[in-house]
């Protein structure tokens, strides 16, 4: 139940409206929210015109707040990732070494065994094996290639001897159509002059002249 007033207090219409507008937020009447007011500066000891020491507090707290969040989203952006990748780190580190031990295996002496010292050896049988390998196909690489040079050789030789021919078939040619042609009008000749000796000894000269071709 409201108390009942009995002093009275004025202030002005801005006052006024502030304290009404506080008053409904708070969803008090103005004579509670009053009295609230007066006993929590009369408690605090505070004075309500200095507002220096709430707005530093709520700097401070505002600052804090700041830094906790900026120290989260360290936390979360590069501490937590860099611990993540430690941890990988750690577990690449103990399989290499198991890795290591598994290939590498050092007796008193200080001398390699194990199954990298296995794998080089078969690895250098292999590369002897392969280097054998190469050697003998670059003997028959260069065997084919002497063969293909005298076969191409040969393939020269008979292509200038075919030229030849036929350029001595095309000489040839060309001086038994002479021939021809002169027995061919030499007997034209003769014939209008009805020698048959004549006709006779130029038989023998055409014949003689084809068996010298």
């Amino acid at each position: 139940m409201e108390a009942k007033a009995s002093k009275s207090v004025r202030f002005n219409s801005d006052t006024d409206l502030k304290f009404s507008k506080l008053s409904e937020k708070l969803g008090r009447s103005k004579q509670e929210l009053f009295g609230q007011m007066v006993d929590y500066f009369y408690k605090s000891k505070k004075d309500p015109g200095d507002l220096n020491d709430e707005l530093l507090k709520k700097e401070l707290g505002q600052g804090i707040n700041r830094i906790i969040a900026f120290i989260k989203t360290q936390e979360k952006e590069a501490l937590t990732p860099l611990m993540v990748e430690q941890r990988e780190l750690q577990r690449s580190l103990a399989g290499f070494r198991e890795q290591f031990e598994a290939l590498f295996s050092f007796d008193e002496q200080h001398y390699v065994h194990g199954y990298y010292l296995k794998t080089q050896q078969e690895r250098q049988k292999e590369n002897k094996t392969l280097l054998e390998k190469q050697e003998e196909l670059e003997e028959q690489q260069e065997n084919m290639a002497a063969m293909l040079e005298n076969l191409l050789a040969e393939t020269r030789s008979y292509q200038k001897v075919q030229k030849a021919q036929r350029e001595e078939k095309n000489v040839l040619k060309g001086r038994f159509r002479a021939l021809l042609e002169t027995y061919i009008q030499q007997r034209e000749a003769l014939n209008a002059l009805t020698q048959g000796r004549a006709v006779k000894d130029l038989q023998e000269h055409i014949r003689s002249q084809v068996d010298q071709l």
